[in-house]
Order: structure tokens, then C-alpha cells, then sequence
């Protein structure tokens, strides 16, 4: 009994031994997770005053000169068809978009907000531009559907999509990160004869393509030109330091990626931690590159917001011949191509 006394003893001397020398730890940490989101965000039209009296023979180029009724006995151009000269042009112009509230990636839930919208050019001062709803209201917004409808009667308009990009809500220049974000921004156009109603969004129900009306395409007749704007809110740069607000706050669209100044064309011309003017380009002609370069280079300055606005401009009406609109419906399809990325190689942005 003894001996067995003595070693039930000597085996819990052994484990009390082996618990003095465990060790344990619990450890937490966690895991931040943002990327970034881009959609179409805003769409505006303008179309500048026309003052000229545009007159030609019925079918022609060739200018004549306009009388009325009222001078019958004096010898007269028949056949002469010309635009009005009271600068009513602006008011049948406008463009229409369908929308939804903006949902984030993967949300498959039943879109809220929606709704659609027409705004046309109509405006006291025809060189500024009409928008689908304001600066503000857009970066909340997604369009679905966008087109323009122009029934003026010189090709004139101008018009504009806005892409809005969300930047990663993570906090690089505070924690000293260093990355580099490339844009490109690029815009083509098909040109079409529309024969039927269209569905809108990937549909091309009622039309020709390629289409051409007299043997000329929209893009060629309109003298179309697209050039794209750049503006954005840069981490470590102006009134937002930080992926957050200046109130602590993720998950808002407060930020400074505005346009803030325009020239006497409605062009933009500053705004934002970062403004850029892409070339302006001819389209018909195929895809056409816009802007490459870009937004920060091997710094902590990544963008916490960014805007391409890609205008669109019928440049046939300032020439010497400006074409009367063919009355038979054509357009073209816009397309815009907007890639803003962690990259590797490219031209200087900033």
C-alpha cells in the first residue's frame, strides 16, 4: 500500500511538473476588404446658338437667297430651303437615360430608385450644359439605358456621358503603401440606319449597321469629334486625406473629383486633385485612344474617386457648309471604354 502511495505521488508531481511548462496564446487580427466600382453615372446635352440663316437650293449645297411671299413681283429663288435664325435650334435637343440607384458588385437584389429621365438643351445661356441630374446626385446614380435624340436642324449638338469610379477604401497613404493606378479612356462609334424601334441596351433591333443614309454615315455627316476629361480625389492630396471622410466615416461618396471650371464652350478646364485633357479625336474611323496614362506612379497617392467625362461634339456646323439633318433616322452607337487599374507600364498623367 505503501508503495503504491509512493507512486501515485511521483505521478502527480510529474503532471503538475508538465503544466508549469505549457504556454498558450490566443491571437486576433483583421482583415479590410474594399475594391472598386465603375459605372455610368451622368449624361448631359448642350447645343450652342445658331444665329446664321443657313439657305440652299432644295438637295444642295449651293447657297440662295431667301424672300417671302410678300415680294412676289421682284424676281425670286425657288427651290430655296433655309434654317431658322431665331436660335430655337437648342429646344429640340435632348437626351434621355433610365437609372437605378447604384448597387455594389455582385448585388443581385431588386433595384430601388429606378426610374427614368429626359433633359434637353433647353437653357438661358445655350453654352451651358443640361445635365441628367447634378454632380452630387450622380455618383448614387447608375444609368441603364442613355440615348440622345437630336431633331434640330443642323448637326450642332453636343453631348456627354460621365463615368464615375469608386477607388479601393483602403487606407494606402496612411499606412505608407505604395501603388501605382493606370486610366485609359477610349471611345469608338457604328454608325446605323434605323429602320424600326430599338430596345435600347445590347439590342439593335430596328437597325441597319452598317448604316448610311444617301450614301453618308452620321459620324461623317455630323462631323462627329469625341475628347475625353479626367478629374479626381487623390489619398494625400486637397480636403480628403484618407480613404474615410474627414469625419471618420467609410462607405460615402463625399470627395472633390468635380469639375470646376469650364471654358466659354462648356469644356472642362480644372477641378479635383487631378485634372486632365485627353485629345480631341475624329470619330467614324474606328477605336480611337483618348487618354493613357497615369493617375499616380510608385506613390501612396492612390485615387479615392475619379470622373471620365467623354464629350461628344457634331463640329459640322461651325463650317462654311454646314449640313442640313438628314431628315431620315440614323445615328451611331457610342461606344466608351474606361480601364483604370493597378498597371505596370504607361505615359505620365501627372
Amino acid at each position: 500500500m505503501k508503495k503504491i502511495m509512493m507512486m501515485l505521488a511521483a505521478v502527480t508531481m510529474f503532471a503538475a511538473a508538465q503544466n508549469a511548462n505549457a504556454i498558450s496564446l490566443r491571437f486576433k487580427f483583421k482583415t479590410f476588404s474594399s475594391g472598386p466600382s465603375m459605372y455610368a453615372c451622368n449624361a448631359g446635352i448642350m447645343t450652342p446658338a445658331e444665329t446664321k440663316k443657313v439657305c440652299y437650293f432644295e438637295g444642295t449645297t449651293n447657297t440662295c437667297t431667301p424672300t417671302t411671299c410678300d415680294n412676289t413681283q421682284a424676281v425670286c429663288d425657288t427651290r430655296c430651303v433655309c434654317t431658322g435664325a431665331s436660335g430655337g435650334d437648342y429646344l429640340m435637343n435632348y437626351g434621355k437615360v433610365e437609372y437605378q440607384d447604384w448597387k455594389d458588385n455582385g448585388d443581385t437584389s431588386s433595384a430601388t430608385g429606378a426610374g427614368s429621365t429626359t433633359f434637353s438643351s433647353a437653357s438661358p445661356n445655350q453654352n451651358n450644359w443640361t445635365q441628367a441630374y447634378d454632380d452630387s446626385t450622380a455618383w448614387g446614380r447608375t444609368i441603364k439605358n442613355l440615348s440622345f435624340n437630336l431633331g434640330s436642324e443642323l448637326y450642332g449638338a453636343k453631348y456627354f456621358v460621365d463615368i464615375c469610379f469608386r477607388g479601393p477604401q483602403i487606407e494606402y497613404f496612411e499606412d505608407g503603401v505604395v501603388a501605382s493606378f493606370n486610366l485609359k479612356a477610349q471611345a469608338n462609334a457604328t454608325d446605323f440606319l434605323a429602320t424600326g424601334v430599338n430596345g435600347g441596351d445590347n439590342n439593335r433591333d430596328g437597325l441597319v449597321i452598317p448604316g448610311t443614309v444617301d450614301g453618308k454615315k452620321y459620324t461623317e455627316l455630323a462631323g462627329l469629334k469625341v475628347q475625353a476629361f479626367v478629374v479626381c480625389d487623390k489619398q494625400g492630396e486637397g480636403t480628403y486625406k484618407y480613404a474615410r471622410n474627414n469625419s471618420g466615416s467609410y462607405n460615402t461618396t463625399i470627395n472633390e473629383a468635380i469639375f470646376a471650371g469650364f471654358n466659354s464652350a462648356g469644356i472642362p478646364s480644372t477641378g479635383g486633385d487631378l485634372f486632365v485633357a485627353g485629345s480631341q479625336a475624329t470619330l467614324g474611323t474606328g477605336n480611337v485612344s483618348l487618354v493613357d496614362g497615369w493617375v499616380n506612379q510608385n506613390n501612396t497617392h492612390t485615387p479615392r474617386f475619379c470622373k471620365v467625362r467623354y464629350v461628344f461634339t457634331e463640329s459640322n456646323a461651325a463650317t462654311a457648309t454646314p449640313n442640313f439633318r438628314k431628315w431620315q433616322r440614323h445615328g451611331a452607337e457610342m461606344c466608351t471604354f474606361t480601364d483604370i487599374e493597378e498597371g505596370a507600364t504607361s505615359e505620365g498623367l501627372n
